[in-house]
């Protein structure tokens, strides 16, 4: 059948005309988080999937109700039920790939003039998603009337496209939709290929099981192998994602990074390299202050912003002394760490000694008052109260010692 035909007479084009407008102006206002990096730009373009995906699964459902409506398998058979199925879905298929492109083209804004491209495994992966739901509608058109088979996946598609996200648990339950990656990723991270294979384990293995059903046999081993194949597919996916919990990413690989100086070396992604002099300008800075304090940087930095801010610069560098995690102490059940009220005065504290100014934290503002007065004591009262302060934060025993006429010398001028 002609391509203007199956336009014409089907329900793609109505709904392309509905859904890609809809997807541009609602995914145009969600990239105010959005990190300029492909990787993060393609894993969030996947938020609106369960739209795009909810929408082709009931086209499908009323192209499959119209041919049962038409009684096409009573014609001559000229053309198998494949291909019958295959012609009318067809548009149905170039929606899909019209609205995953849509939704990333409205994400894709912040990385446009960043390294690489759009990360094509996730696209691919959004896809067999939608294609999935595309067989499934399908099918249920073949069972239900028109309209109810069309509202029905209409309903399911949505629900089953944003529900499992908003559980907590069981974890696995979002990465069998697609929707394990919509919060990556960081600089840093990339989306997990676990995420992405269990989506398409799941997704294959439903739409095998429908392919199986509907166009192998109709005997009783073909309903058989039907329902083990979309077992086997449900069972494989949650054996694939059941280790990632909530993570939808993984770790990016680091022979990307490019570092350059010492104390502190610089390490930046491609995407920051534009600006690497102000990375390293800034972060020397911190540096010298921070010695000049008597404190001791780590030897190797890195940022998680693209475009950096002085400001920023000096924190992260300053505040890359206090450990990323608690200590395993402070992770049991029911554990008491005092480490937090320190962390609390000890961060303001270190980001002001490398120069940033105190209205520029963002931080409460008691404790940067706090961290203000600590910085009136004498230099060598400064760093034994963060030497002593800093014991609590690796010591869930200690508790800190707050009160700052325990650290007073009147023998140093203040700093």
């Amino acid at each position: 059948m002609r391509w203007k035909t199956l336009l014409r007479s089907g329900s793609a084009l109505w709904a392309t005309l509905l859904l890609v407008p809809a997807l541009l102006f609602f995914s145009s206002g969600n990239t105010d988080s959005t990190i300029p990096y492909w990787e993060s730009v393609t894993a969030q373009s996947t938020i609106v999937l369960g739209v795009v995906s909810a929408v082709c699964g009931a086209c499908a459902a009323w192209e499959s109700g119209r041919l049962k409506q038409a009684a096409i398998s009573t014609w001559a058979p000229s053309r198998s039920d494949l291909r019958v199925a295959c012609e009318h879905l067809a548009p149905v298929a170039l929606l899909g790939v019209l609205g995953i492109l849509a939704a990333l083209v409205a994400f894709a804004g912040p990385a446009r003039d960043t390294p690489g491209g759009p990360d094509w495994t996730v696209l691919a992966v959004s896809y067999t998603v939608v294609i999935s739901h595309v067989a499934v509608g399908y099918l249920v058109g073949r069972w239900l009337p028109r309209l109810l088979g069309t509202a029905l996946m209409l309903v399911f598609g949505y629900f089953w496209g944003f529900w499992p996200a908003a559980l907590d648990r069981p974890a696995w339950l979002r990465h069998l939709n697609g929707q394990g990656i919509g919060d990556c990723c960081r600089l840093d991270q990339e989306p997990s290929l676990r995420s992405l294979g269990a989506t398409a384990l799941f997704s294959i293995g439903a739409l095998a099981a429908v392919w199986i059903f509907l166009f192998v046999g109709s005997r009783r081993g073909f309903w058989i192998l039907s329902s083990a194949v979309a077992v086997t597919g449900l069972v494989a996916a949650v054996v694939v994602a059941k280790p990632l919990g909530l993570d939808g990413e993984q770790a990016r690989d680091r022979t990307a990074l490019h570092c350059v100086g010492n104390q502190p070396q610089v390490c930046l992604w491609p995407e920051q390299l534009d600006h690497q002099a102000d990375f390293v300008r800034w972060s020397h800075v911190a540096e010298r202050r921070l010695r000049t304090a008597g404190l001791t940087p780590p030897g190797q930095m890195a940022f998680s912003q693209v475009v950096p801010d002085r400001e920023t610069v000096l924190s992260v560098t300053a505040t890359s002394l206090l450990p990323l995690d608690p200590p395993a102490c402070a992770l049991t059940p029911g554990a008491a760490y005092p480490g937090d009220e320190a962390v609390s005065v000890i961060y303001p504290w270190l980001a002001m000694t490398a120069g940033v100014r105190p209205d520029a934290l963002q931080w409460p503002a008691e404790h940067v008052r706090y961290a203000e007065k600590v910085r009136e004591l004498p230099r060598s009262s400064q760093r034994t109260w963060f030497d002593r302060n800093m014991r609590s934060v690796r010591d869930c025993s200690i508790k800190p010692e707050l009160t700052l006429s325990a650290f007073t010398r009147a023998t140093e001028k203040p700093t």
